[in-house]
């Protein structure tokens, strides 16, 4: 027991040397910073498969243009952190930890390999959450040859029986959310999150984030779900602005 311990424990910590490895090898050794679109047109219910996942990457930019009101001009989008939040959703198997051991486990291995690399901000929060895309009933169930196609999820226990009355059932696919309740929950993760708050307390600069299809909860028994990290980031201090900064508490960083 003992020994399968140790064998675990270093196995873990290899994979988290190897990501941390893996993250700062493929980060841009120069930050680049650009604006982004923030306004969209969006309708009807959502289709991951058809639609990938712009018209959700325009909503939550206009989310967090929203949340930085006070200073919506100056927020950009930064490409290290954009390319961190990437690696971190395609790698880290699980980002919304129940524990909260594993929860500050998480961010210090985020910041690890932030403080590794040559990005032009101060990390300050990594929020992460998921997005539900059918909506769940008491009972529902999957059948991969099911006539809707998309999630293949359908309302009931099991598969009804065919009867001589009813020899083809009718199966009754679950609902996808539409664009505006995908919305609404995006708004309520920003503010369970407290992602708003960040954004007028704070002086957030830039930001990252990626949106990926969880692979688990697909073609199964589940509900499928996005899984969504945003970076936020503030300006750091460069070495001369901190020596001008403690001789002069008065002056900002630029």
């Amino acid at each position: 027991m003992l020994l399968y311990f140790s064998m675990l424990i270093s196995c873990s910590l290899f994979s988290q040397s190897e990501f941390i490895q893996e993250a700062r090898y493929h980060l841009p050794r120069k930050d680049s910073l650009f604006d982004f679109e923030s306004t969209g047109t969006y309708s009807g219910n959502y289709n991951y498969f058809r639609d990938s996942t712009i018209q959700l990457e325009l909503m939550i930019n206009g989310l967090l243009k929203k949340g930085n009101r006070n200073r919506a001009d100056t927020l950009k989008q930064s490409l290290v952190l954009t390319q961190l939040s990437a690696l971190c959703v395609k790698r880290i198997h699980t980002l919304m930890p129940q524990k909260t051991k594993r929860k500050k486990s998480l961010e210090k291995r985020i910041r690890r390999v932030f403080f590794g690399s040559n990005c032009s901000f101060g990390l300050i929060e990594t929020i992460s959450f998921e997005i539900p895309l059918a909506k769940k009933t008491a009972n529902f169930y999957y059948n991969k040859k099911g006539p809707d196609g998309g999630f293949n999820l359908y309302k009931g226990k099991s598969k009804p029986r065919s009867t001589k009355e009813e020899p083809e059932p009718k199966e009754i696919a679950l609902e996808v959310y539409t664009y505006t309740e995908i919305q609404q929950l995006i708004q309520t993760q920003f503010s369970r999150k407290k992602v708003n708050r960040h954004l007028s307390e704070k002086s957030i600069a830039a930001f990252g984030y990626f949106i990926q299809l969880d692979e688990t909860t697909v073609y199964k028994n589940k509900i499928p779900k996005l899984k969504v990290l945003i970076i936020l980031g503030e300006k750091r201090f460069s070495y001369k602005q901190r020596r001008k900064f403690l001789k002069d508490p008065t002056v900002q960083p630029v």
